[in-house]
């Protein structure tokens, strides 16, 4: 879950085709390899990061284009999530049963999807396989056919999906979470869409959002695999170079969620009730982020000494599950939680979890959760960079957050820097228990 925009650094010297080198960082993944990052920019101009493993033969991509689906058109909420979902069902000369036939043959892995802030793909094949590989992804990205019964086809996956999402009481809660906190802002709408918004999508809409959604300009690369700089430079004009250069998006600008004076109940005949709790929180590019962490970890991982956890499940039985975690995208900052229980235990368990976020507000953790916190977070950190995907994946979450590549070296030592003062002071800040938007499904007692 991811903050958008950071500039390139350290300019180095040209190479061959105008490919500039960035001045590599280096971290130790968990296997204790070098896991060096270079900055890249390819001869069009495109920039990306790149990861070179040839002990491997595999190469991973994945890439963002800045808008998503905040950017869809009022009435026509889910429009970038069925553009996302078309690219793949055919393009250029092949039809949908080509295109995946082409893909099944290759066993390249492609997927592409829309979130509320970016169109997000991924991209995974051997690299013999690269370059037949990334001509399917380019002909996906710039050559879609949106054919009449791939759109309806796909509409009938997407409401198929809707109808089930209606029932399910996480999806539900989250998304009412979303249309509070977020009142008359794209930002809150869902970006899977309605029935009704679905139903209206036609294909002069999924053309006419394509060319505006998927430009150079608000692209991210990230490319980990079997191939060096050179390479990787060509594969960005490859895959993205068809593509215009600037997108035609209204970035949405930062905004911080609404408090709700009292919670939200959408009445649904369920034997449990199903909450989600929010409140707005410091920025992942914030100096104080890195103690946000391990104030989350210490009320929220899930874990049995978790503060949440220990207090409503533990102590109470009030829910089985209760856990907390950080969402930062280019468009806001958040702590989420949500936890499930019985419809006549709701308002109790409500109580316990804004006694919970009053009293660290207040005191703050004890040291040893501290401490306790500050050593999973370390330790477990670099479990994530064990794979191309996983290093692809991550490196592109710490570029969307604005970060550098330099995030690698930098993370364990920024959680290690963290006080327990830090801490109490960013509870103080965050936990404002009287500013909770919480959005419940079920038929609580209250």
């Amino acid at each position: 879950m991811s903050a958008i925009t950071s500039c390139l650094r350290r300019l180095a010297r040209p190479l061959v085709g105008g490919l500039w080198a960035v001045l590599a960082v280096v971290a130790v993944p968990s296997d204790g390899r070098a896991l060096t990052v270079q900055e890249i920019v390819s001869p069009k101009g495109i920039k990306g990061w790149l990861v070179e493993e040839h002990s491997v033969p595999l190469i991973a991509v994945r890439f963002a284009f800045a808008g998503g689906a905040s950017q869809d058109p009022a009435g026509k909420e889910g429009l970038a999530s069925m553009v996302a979902d078309l690219l793949t069902e055919g393009a250029g000369d092949l039809s949908e049963e080509a295109f995946k036939a082409e893909v099944a043959q290759l066993g390249m892995r492609l997927s592409l999807a829309a979130g509320r802030d970016a169109v997000y793909g991924s991209l995974e094949t051997l690299s013999k396989r690269f370059e037949k590989a990334a001509e399917l992804l380019r002909l996906a990205l710039s050559s879609p056919r949106f054919d009449d019964d791939a759109i309806e086809r796909v509409r009938s996956q997407r409401l198929t999906d809707l109808a089930l999402a209606a029932n399910d009481p996480n999806r539900l809660a989250i998304e009412r979470w979303y249309l509070e906190a977020f009142p008359g802002n794209p930002y809150g709408r869902p970006p899977d869409g309605t029935p009704d918004s679905v139903g209206r999508i036609v294909r002069d809409d999924l053309s006419s959002q394509h060319a505006k959604l998927l430009a150079r300009g608000v692209l991210k690369v990230v490319i980990v695999g079997d191939l060096d700089q050179q390479a990787a430079a060509a594969a960005l004009d490859a895959l993205f170079g068809a593509l215009p250069e600037a997108a035609e998006v209204n970035l949405l600008p930062k905004v911080a969620p609404r408090p709700s004076p009292a919670p939200v109940v959408v009445d649904k005949d369920l034997p449990a009730a199903t909450a989600t709790f929010g409140l707005a929180a410091v920025a992942s590019d914030d100096k104080d982020f890195p103690a946000l962490e391990v104030l989350n970890h210490i009320i929220g991982s899930g874990d049995f000494d978790a503060s949440l956890t220990e207090e409503i499940r533990v102590k109470r039985g009030l829910a089985y599950s209760v856990q907390t975690g950080l969402v930062h995208d280019s468009i806001t900052s958040l702590l989420l939680g949500a936890f499930s229980t019985k419809n006549d235990t709701m308002g109790a368990a409500l109580g316990v979890l804004k006694d919970v976020l009053a009293t660290t507000a207040r005191d703050g953790p004890d040291q040893g959760k501290f401490e306790n916190a500050k050593r999973y977070l370390t330790g477990s950190y670099l479990l994530d960079f064990d794979t191309n995907g996983k290093v692809a994946s991550s490196l592109l979450s710490i570029w969307v957050d604005g970060e550098r590549p330099d995030y690698l070296t930098r993370h364990n030592a920024k959680i290690n820097a963290v006080t327990l003062a830090d801490v109490k002071r960013v509870a103080g800040a965050v936990l404002k228990s009287d500013q909770l938007t919480v959005t419940i499904v079920g038929k609580p007692r209250l």
